[in-house]
């Protein structure tokens, strides 16, 4: 130790005169209880004040400078009259307010007034008013009635009618004129303050006295009393008139029954510029120089003021509102500022020398018991000095509180425990003196365990104290936690990730081989049958067997856990560096079921009134329950308290609204149905959410129809940015919650396009889809032509090939069978005719002018095709007919649609597939009738040639004809050779038919 903090020990004691002697005891005599000591009942606990947070903005924040009014719309916008403007204020950004139509009159604001409707009345400092309704701003001077003086108020009474006060008089608005009231013209002073109240009255009051319009009434009367009223008119909760008026730098009070012999009482202090009382009753004057809250704690009065030395924004202070949300808002010659209630309540205790946090022990009737440096053992109010202890237990570790209620504490120079009035020592271990005290545990058949940091873990069993040394190497060392559970378990937490559990006489040793991961061991706590570890590097439960690591959303660790505490309704509050986090029992039962859930959870920190970390190492445990429900934390710098089922929360939904448009550098205000200019790909969509309390902790989702599948979580971010757009209409929605979790239903959407670029326009696309088909559809004809000549090509040649035989065979073989038969023919003529040679020689020239003529007729065929573009259908009508008659069969030829041309080789090669699928039918199909049809259409022609006969053979249609048999194959091929199409169907006993399609390129 220090020789400052020797010092400081030295000189405490004696400032507390710790000069009383407890009587002596034998040494190692000293009595230690083992049954439960009288109880000492601790003065109730200081109802822990109301704690406030306070910002404030000057004009390096944006904010505006002399500010004269404030006034909150329905929506939630802090609307700011000031000497430079008009204002309003998200609880981010501060703006200037521009109208959608119209311009302020005066830059000076002197009264603001806000109605229900969503209208704001604003008093100019010039003269005038005007209305500011849908974004329009309409004025009212002279024109309408108004005088050219300012206004000092602007009011709604219990009918909704509108009521200015001013230096010329009282008026009121009637219709579109406003009109001056009688009976004031005869006053010294003009009226200056203006109220409301709950029963419907309306009150008017100057420097001399006040008037009330009573409800009913036609004309105002007037109190008989004489006094200040000029100063703003307020209702108390109980219903009293209040009055912070400048005479005698008093206020007055106005009791309320009966009006006509009012009692009125004056309450001295100091001159205040503005008073207010907001929904919880507390009262708060502007006071010069600072700010003045008042409220009661347990029926006594307390009083806090802040000025600018302890950060308020500026010297003289002009206003104040409550808002919405119970914030006070005070508006200075500087800047603005905001008190806000917080989560956390912190206590009223004494000066904390120490710089360490305080140790905590529940007491009875919802107290508390802590500590302070050399004072041990006090209360949260301060314990006389007469009952401490003078034995000096300097700087205390530790308390704790057993099942029989006793209280021990735990320091540097040893254990003291509360006996009556005064903490008696207890008798340690000698080699333990001067050691601090880690932790203290008793179990419930009175055995005591007290860890000591560097002199070990003690078990004091039967006056008999016995080290406990669960790790060899830990000896010396003491357990950060010691945790004595009702079923008889005993838990010795240490650093280096390492746990001793003792189960029925028997110690087990737990480590990472286990699943413990939480570094030094703080605190072991049972809830719900489930056991919780808190140390420096996380959380864990344990199942009996293992370890499971508790992480939260964002794999959040749960850092320096030194304090874990259940509430009432099964939540898990864990006091750890990152501040403390608080988890529902549903989420911890998913968590205990599914290993690897991550939990939801609220964390408060220094924004909800918690002032510095939780402690580690001493003193743990640093969370405790009272016996009220009421949870205690403790940090390095304070006390804080919640009690879970009372905890403030704000139901409020922030109203959601879009603040504007950026595209490329320039701004678009965000009206719906705004049409962006064409080509716009990267946009920025800014909005707001109006909840004051906490802005820094709004949360925003949002979407943009047809291009987002589900919500997009923006966090606190209040701009969403979009790239890749294209033309066309979108529809954009943004929700947002408030710090408590609770979400907008709708929030807000904004409709709007983007027009399109030339090439983005439907005509355009038109066009090249139109040029698209046009390219493709004259690739495909020519494609189709290329094919039409190549198929013409191979025909010619086909044809070029037939012409050079029948050629050859004219020239040569037909030539020299016709020389070589009159050769013979003048051979035959020398024999005799009688002579049987000359018989044989005849009958040879028959067969061979026989086969000359079938000759001449394959060289005729070989040029038919020059015959077939005129008359094909002719050509099969008779050839049809011709084997109808031979074979006894009825034939048609039909022909449908506008016949075109064929050229020649075409019109052969299908004459020649149609008359061999013909002779096919007319052979072998046993039918009775055979049709032919010739089809013209646009794109194509097809030919049809069916029968009612027997049908094709299954392994005919399968392999495309039989062996030694040609007729399919050569259609087949031919119609391959033209680039055409052919198909067989048949069906046994049901004829068959075949389908020859030629491209729409082949014909004429």
């Amino acid at each position: 130790m220090t020789a400052f903090r020797r010092w400081q020990q030295r000189a405490l004691a004696v400032l507390l005169a710790l000069a009383t002697v407890l009587p002596a005891t034998a040494a190692g005599t000293a009595a230690t209880p083992s049954a439960p000591l009288p109880q000492v009942k601790p003065a109730p606990a200081q109802a822990p004040a109301i704690t406030l947070h306070h910002s404030s903005w000057t004009a390096r924040d944006g904010a505006p400078t002399i500010i004269f009014a404030m006034a909150q719309s329905p929506d939630g916008w802090l609307w700011l009259g000031a000497s430079t403007g008009l204002y309003r204020f998200d609880g981010v950004k501060f703006e200037r307010y521009a109208p959608r139509t119209g311009s302020l009159a005066s830059p000076g604001v002197s009264a603001l007034l806000a109605l229900p409707s969503g209208e704001l009345w604003i008093g100019y400092r010039s003269g005038g008013v005007g209305l500011l309704k849908d974004g329009a701003l309409r004025h009212f001077g002279s024109a309408e009635g108004m005088p050219p003086s300012s206004p000092h108020a602007i009011r709604r009474d219990a009918q909704g009618r509108i009521w200015l006060a001013g230096k010329s008089g009282l008026f009121r608005l009637n219709g579109e004129r406003w009109e001056k009231m009688p009976g004031f013209e005869k006053l010294a002073n003009q009226p200056q303050a203006m109220l409301s109240d709950s029963r419907g009255r309306f009150w008017v009051g100057n420097v001399e006295t006040a008037f009330v319009l009573e409800p009913g009434a036609s004309a105002f009367r007037r109190l008989p009393n004489v006094l200040d009223l000029s100063g703003n008119l307020i209702e108390a909760p109980d219903g009293t008139i209040w009055s912070n008026g400048g005479r005698n730098d008093s206020l007055e009070v106005v009791d309320q029954q009966p009006l006509g012999t009012a009692r009125f009482r004056r309450v001295g202090g100091e001159y205040s510029s503005h008073m207010l009382f907001d929904a919880e009753g507390e009262r708060w004057l502007l006071r010069r120089e600072g700010v003045e809250r008042s409220f009661s704690v347990d029926g006594h009065a307390v009083t806090q003021r802040l000025t600018p030395q302890q950060g308020l924004s500026g010297y003289i202070v002009f206003t104040a509102l409550e808002d919405r949300e119970g914030n006070i808002w005070v508006a200075s010659n500087s800047g603005l500022d905001r008190f806000r209630r917080t989560k956390l309540d912190a206590a009223a205790l004494p000066l904390y020398y120490g710089g360490e946090a305080r140790a905590l022990a529940a007491a009875d009737n919802g107290a508390v018991w802590t500590d302070g440096f050399f004072v041990p053992g006090a209360r949260s109010v301060p314990i006389p000095a007469a009952e401490m202890p003078s034995n000096g237990i300097a700087e205390l570790t530790c308390l704790y509180r057993d099942n029989d209620g006793i209280i021990w504490a735990g320091g540097h120079r040893g254990v003291s425990y509360l006996d009556g009035k005064t903490f008696t020592k207890l008798v340690t271990p000698p080699d333990t003196e001067g050691r601090p005290v880690h932790a203290i545990a008793r179990e419930a058949d009175g055995t005591m365990w007290i860890s000591f940091n560097g002199g070990g873990v003690y078990e004091r069993r039967d006056g008999e104290w016995r080290k406990v040394v669960p790790y060899a190497d830990y000896a010396s060392r003491g357990a950060t936690s010691v945790t004595a559970m009702a079923d008889g378990q005993l838990w010795l937490g240490y650093i280096g990730n390492r746990i001793a559990l003792r189960e029925q006489g028997k110690l087990r040793l737990l480590g990472a081989a286990e699943g413990l991961q939480v570094g030094v061991v703080f605190q072991v706590y049972r809830h719900d049958s489930q056991t919780w570890i808190g140390g420096d590097s996380g959380v864990a439960y344990f199942d009996g067997k293992r370890f499971h690591p508790l992480l939260g959303v964002n794999d959040e660790k749960f850092m320096g856990v030194s304090g874990i505490v259940a509430s009432a309704s099964g939540q898990l509050w864990l006091n750890g560096s990152e501040g403390i986090s608080v988890i529902d029992a549903a989420e911890l039962k998913r968590a205990v079921a599914e290993p690897d859930y991550r939990v939801r959870f609220v964390r408060y920190d220094q924004e909800d009134g918690l002032t510095g970390t939780a402690p580690q190492m001493v003193p743990v445990p640093s969370a405790v329950a009272g016996s009220d429900g009421r949870l205690w934390f403790t940090t390095a710098n304070s006390v804080v308290s919640v009690d879970p089922a009372r905890l403030r929360r704000n139901l409020l939904a922030p109203h959601v609204e879009m603040r504007g448009v950026t595209v490329e550098g320039q701004n678009y205000p965000a009206r719906d149905g705004l049409r962006l200019p064409a080509g716009t790909q990267r946009l920025q969509l800014d909005y707001t959410a109006l909840s004051l309390s906490m802005p820094e902790r709004v949360a925003f989702r949002f979407r943009l129809e047809g291009q987002d599948a589900g919500w997009t979580s923006a966090g606190p971010r209040r701009s969403a940015f979009f790239t890749g757009m294209g033309p066309g209409e979108y529809r954009f929605q943004v929700q947002a919650s408030n710090q408590d979790g609770v979400w907008s239903n709708t929030g807000a959407i904004f409709q709007f396009s983007i027009a399109p670029t030339m090439t983005q326009t439907v005509w355009f696309r038109a066009a090249c889809v139109l040029l698209a088909l046009g390219l493709l559809w004259a690739l495909y004809r020519w494609r189709m032509r290329q094919l039409a000549s190549r198929i013409q090509g191979r025909l010619q040649v086909q044809v070029d090939e037939r012409e050079r035989i029948a050629r050859e065979l004219h020239d040569t073989l037909l030539q020299g069978v016709q020389a070589l038969i009159l050769r013979f023919h003048m051979a035959a003529t020398k024999v005799g005719a009688q002579e049987p040679v000359r018989q044989l020689m005849d009958s040879a020239l028959d067969q061979a002018e026989l086969m000359l003529q079938e000759g001449r007729d394959q060289v005729h065929d070989l040029r038919a095709h020059d015959h077939f573009q005129a008359d094909m259908a002719g050509m099969l009508q008779r050839e049809g007919q011709r084997m109808a008659e031979e074979r006894g069969v009825q034939f048609a030829l039909r022909e449908a649609g506008r016949v075109r041309a064929l050229p020649p080789l075409v019109a052969h090669e299908v004459y020649r597939i149609a008359n061999e699928a013909m002779l096919n039918a007319f052979k072998h199909a046993k039918a009775s009738k055979i049709e032919v049809e010739l089809l013209y259409e646009r794109k194509e022609m097809t030919v049809v040639v069916r029968d009612n006969g027997c049908g094709l053979p299954a392994e005919v249609l399968r392999d495309g004809g039989l062996p030694g048999h040609w007729g399919l194959p050569g259609i087949s091929e031919r119609a391959e050779r033209l680039g055409a199409n052919v198909r067989w169907t048949s069906a046994p006993g049901q004829g068959s038919e075949m389908r020859l399609r030629l491209p729409g390129t082949l014909l004429m």
